[in-house]
Protein backbone atom coordinates (compact mmCIF):
# COMPACT_ATOMS: atom_id res chain seq x y z
CA UNK A 1 0.00 0.00 0.00
CA UNK A 2 2.47 2.60 1.08
CA UNK A 3 6.08 2.25 0.07
CA UNK A 4 8.81 2.42 3.01
CA UNK A 5 12.27 2.25 3.25
CA UNK A 6 12.34 0.39 6.78
CA UNK A 7 14.98 -2.45 7.29
CA UNK A 8 12.90 -3.70 10.05
CA UNK A 9 9.18 -4.29 11.46
CA UNK A 10 7.77 -3.98 14.75
CA UNK A 11 5.95 -7.17 16.24
CA UNK A 12 2.15 -7.27 16.78
CA UNK A 13 2.50 -7.86 21.04
CA UNK A 14 5.39 -4.29 20.79
CA UNK A 15 3.16 -2.39 18.13
CA UNK A 16 0.61 -2.86 20.49
CA UNK A 17 2.28 -1.57 23.78
CA UNK A 18 3.58 1.22 21.32
CA UNK A 19 0.26 2.72 20.54
CA UNK A 20 -0.85 2.22 24.15
CA UNK A 21 1.86 4.62 24.88
CA UNK A 22 1.43 6.94 22.28
CA UNK A 23 -2.62 7.36 23.24
CA UNK A 24 -1.46 7.62 26.69
CA UNK A 25 1.14 10.18 25.98
CA UNK A 26 -1.57 12.00 23.98
CA UNK A 27 -4.93 11.45 26.50
CA UNK A 28 -2.49 12.69 29.11
CA UNK A 29 -1.31 16.21 27.31
CA UNK A 30 -5.27 16.19 26.54
CA UNK A 31 -5.92 15.97 29.99
CA UNK A 32 -3.61 18.45 30.64
CA UNK A 33 -4.52 21.27 28.04
CA UNK A 34 -8.15 20.19 29.42
CA UNK A 35 -7.59 21.25 32.87
CA UNK A 36 -6.78 24.94 31.85
CA UNK A 37 -10.35 25.25 30.71
CA UNK A 38 -12.24 23.42 33.48
CA UNK A 39 -11.77 21.39 36.56
CA UNK A 40 -10.97 18.72 34.90
CA UNK A 41 -7.83 17.11 37.20
CA UNK A 42 -5.34 14.01 36.40
CA UNK A 43 -5.01 12.03 39.27
CA UNK A 44 -4.48 15.06 41.42
CA UNK A 45 -3.52 18.78 40.88
CA UNK A 46 0.66 18.42 41.84
CA UNK A 47 0.79 15.55 38.57
CA UNK A 48 -1.44 17.34 36.63
CA UNK A 49 0.61 20.70 36.87
CA UNK A 50 3.37 18.53 35.75
CA UNK A 51 2.73 15.54 33.92
CA UNK A 52 2.62 17.74 29.78
CA UNK A 53 6.61 17.46 30.56
CA UNK A 54 5.77 13.40 31.19
CA UNK A 55 3.65 13.04 28.12
CA UNK A 56 5.60 15.24 25.44
CA UNK A 57 9.09 13.92 26.77
CA UNK A 58 7.11 10.42 26.10
CA UNK A 59 6.08 10.95 22.75
CA UNK A 60 9.04 12.57 20.88
CA UNK A 61 11.23 10.27 21.86
CA UNK A 62 8.83 7.15 21.62
CA UNK A 63 8.84 8.46 18.14
CA UNK A 64 11.87 9.65 17.03
CA UNK A 65 12.94 6.56 18.31
CA UNK A 66 10.88 4.00 16.96
CA UNK A 67 11.39 5.34 13.46
CA UNK A 68 14.87 5.50 13.59
CA UNK A 69 15.17 2.24 15.45
CA UNK A 70 12.76 1.29 11.93
CA UNK A 71 15.49 2.64 9.73
CA UNK A 72 18.18 0.55 10.84
CA UNK A 73 19.76 3.18 12.98
CA UNK A 74 22.29 2.12 15.43
CA UNK A 75 21.00 1.57 19.19
CA UNK A 76 23.43 3.83 20.49
CA UNK A 77 22.07 6.85 18.40
CA UNK A 78 18.65 6.20 19.86
CA UNK A 79 20.63 5.98 22.99
CA UNK A 80 22.57 9.27 22.31
CA UNK A 81 19.45 10.76 21.85
CA UNK A 82 17.58 9.89 24.38
CA UNK A 83 20.64 11.73 26.55
CA UNK A 84 19.81 15.18 24.67
CA UNK A 85 16.29 14.88 26.22
CA UNK A 86 17.43 14.28 29.28
CA UNK A 87 20.06 16.90 28.98
CA UNK A 88 17.68 19.54 27.15
CA UNK A 89 14.86 18.41 30.08
CA UNK A 90 17.19 19.67 32.96
CA UNK A 91 18.44 22.91 31.09
CA UNK A 92 14.81 23.95 30.31
CA UNK A 93 13.68 23.49 33.76
CA UNK A 94 16.63 24.79 35.82
CA UNK A 95 18.27 27.16 33.36
CA UNK A 96 16.50 28.59 30.95
CA UNK A 97 14.33 31.00 33.00
CA UNK A 98 13.14 33.32 29.38
CA UNK A 99 10.57 31.22 28.22
CA UNK A 100 10.10 28.89 31.20
CA UNK A 101 9.42 28.85 35.09
CA UNK A 102 12.29 27.04 36.10
CA UNK A 103 10.64 23.83 37.91
CA UNK A 104 12.79 20.70 38.72
CA UNK A 105 10.00 18.33 39.11
CA UNK A 106 8.83 18.74 35.84
CA UNK A 107 12.42 17.80 34.70
CA UNK A 108 11.65 14.76 36.42
CA UNK A 109 8.29 14.17 35.33
CA UNK A 110 9.83 14.77 31.83
CA UNK A 111 13.51 12.49 32.34
CA UNK A 112 10.50 9.53 33.69
CA UNK A 113 8.65 9.80 30.44
CA UNK A 114 11.78 9.42 28.07
CA UNK A 115 13.13 6.67 30.76
CA UNK A 116 9.96 4.42 29.97
CA UNK A 117 10.24 5.56 26.31
CA UNK A 118 14.35 4.55 26.12
CA UNK A 119 12.53 1.04 28.15
CA UNK A 120 10.22 0.35 25.62
CA UNK A 121 12.74 1.35 22.71
CA UNK A 122 15.53 -1.10 24.17
CA UNK A 123 13.36 -3.93 25.16
CA UNK A 124 11.81 -3.59 21.55
CA UNK A 125 14.62 -3.89 19.99
CA UNK A 126 16.20 -6.96 21.22
CA UNK A 127 12.60 -8.97 21.15
CA UNK A 128 10.35 -7.29 18.68
CA UNK A 129 11.89 -6.42 14.82
CA UNK A 130 11.92 -8.53 12.54
CA UNK A 131 13.77 -7.56 9.09
CA UNK A 132 11.55 -6.74 6.37
CA UNK A 133 11.53 -8.82 3.50
CA UNK A 134 12.27 -7.39 0.14
CA UNK A 135 9.60 -8.22 -2.89
CA UNK A 136 11.27 -8.06 -6.53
Amino acid sequence: MFATNYKFQVSKPFNIVYMFLLLLGLFLTIGRWASQFSDFVIINSEINSHISNFSLSLMAYLGIGCSWMLSGVKFKYITVLGLVFIVGNLFCETLMTILNTPDIVDAYFGIVGTLISFLFLFVTQKYGLASVKKEN
